[in-house]
């Protein structure tokens, strides 16, 4: 790079990182002031996080028997203890419950989808009431070898 061309990509107007000049491109390394974190854990390891659950954690019960302790885990928690977690179950199990409402009895998700989706062909086309019901299923269809869009040669 002694032509003057910079080392790496570098915004207009200079900006990047000149590595001539620094020696070595790791001596950003030894600023322990600004960089204090790198050299807080050896080996630039991050901080271990505390896997403590709140209030679904698990607690400790002493067996009167035999005087072992055990892990107890928490399912249900009272609103009180962890409000976000209640309002969140809450909308999920009315999102939910809404959901089934709107499906007819005996009708799954899929077969409403369809029913909606023929609905709306109907109005969109202008077709009658039971326009659907009008269309055969006698098999296989014919299958042409000319290419769509393409008109079909004229026997002279």
């Amino acid at each position: 790079a002694a032509g003057g061309a910079p080392s790496g990509p570098v915004a207009r107007g200079g900006g990047g990182i000149d590595t001539q000049s620094s020696g070595s491109t790791d001596s950003w390394r030894g600023d322990k002031d600004t960089y204090w974190e790198v050299h807080k854990l050896k080996g630039g390891r991050q901080p271990q996080k505390d896997f403590k659950m709140g209030p679904y954690a698990h607690t400790m019960r002493k067996d009167p028997e035999t005087g072992k302790l055990t892990p107890v885990g928490t399912f249900f928690v009272s609103p009180k203890k962890d409000p976000v977690t209640f309002v969140v179950n809450c909308i999920l199990a009315l999102v939910t419950v809404w959901t089934i409402s709107q499906l007819s009895w005996g009708e799954s998700f899929f077969e409403k989808r369809k029913r909606v989706i023929r609905e709306r062909i109907r109005q969109e086309y202008g077709l009658p009431k039971g326009w659907e019901h009008e269309i055969e299923d006698d098999g296989d269809l014919e299958l042409s070898d000319a290419a769509p869009g393409v008109a079909a040669p004229r026997a002279s």
